[in-house]
């Protein structure tokens, strides 16, 4: 499995152990996971941490937004358990500590998931997985839980590009990556969960603002680096066979 993030820290970026030299800070997560094939294997996850403030809405107007993501992609020798036990930790601490957790029609894929916690139980994934079915009743010391594809505008509307229109949230794609180069399925995990991440945290009050937000923009200035190593890595001729 490959892990792909801008986090400078070990695990996840909650508590006082994980950022010893700066000031706690109200956090949201928003996380988003692809599965394909027949048997639905999971190819990639993503998570994105926004920092929030617990007194006002921050505004995205003329700002850069500074943000954290984490990716995992799924490589061929993988055993198909380890991309849903890491994952499993980042919705374990995220539902403890995170203030807003949150998702876009995730109910089917953390269900397809459950099938990979045989040698190991997924207590991340079936946790969130049941309080996604009761998002209303929000269980003390939990993240609030917001799924952006039936909580937020019309109920019909379920599409993300759908939702990230009416948001006035801009991408030049919000699919899911399937069947895609390392570098674009990371690209456009980071960009589908920003927008997830974003469609959430506007409706919950958090962030705001009032001209259209290039998700696109916003994950190159934050991504560059780590893209146009992926970039590279895919440039890079394979060693000829020995004869």
């Amino acid at each position: 499995m490959r892990r792909t993030t801008n986090l400078h820290w070990p695990i996840e970026p909650y508590g006082a152990t994980q950022r010893p030299f700066a000031p706690e800070r109200p956090m949201m997560a928003a996380v988003a996971v692809g599965l394909t094939g027949y048997v639905r294997r999971p190819e990639w996850a993503c998570v994105i941490y926004l920092y929030t403030d617990s007194t006002r809405t921050l505004s995205l107007d003329g700002q850069s937004l500074n943000f954290g993501f984490e990716v995992l992609t799924s490589e061929p020798d993988d055993s198909p358990a380890i991309l849903p036990e890491r994952f499993d930790e980042i919705l374990v601490a995220s539902r403890r500590h995170a203030k807003v957790l949150a998702g876009h029609d995730v109910a089917a894929d953390l269900a397809a998931l459950t099938a990979f916690g045989v040698d190991r139980r997924l207590p991340g994934v079936d946790s969130v997985r049941q309080q996604w079915t009761a998002r209303q009743a929000k269980e003390r010391g939990t993240a609030k839980v917001i799924d952006t594809a039936h909580d937020i505008g019309e109920p019909a509307v379920t599409d993300l590009a759908a939702v990230c229109e009416h948001a006035a949230l801009k991408a030049a794609t919000l699919a899911p990556p399937e069947g895609a180069s390392l570098a674009v399925t990371v690209r456009q995990a980071i960009v589908r969960t920003l927008a997830i991440a974003l469609v959430a945290a506007r409706a919950a009050g958090r962030y705001d603002w009032t001209s259209p937000v290039d998700l696109d923009d916003l994950v190159a200035d934050a991504a560059w680096d780590h893209l146009d190593q992926l970039d590279h890595l895919a440039e890079k001729p394979t060693d000829a066979l020995a004869p």
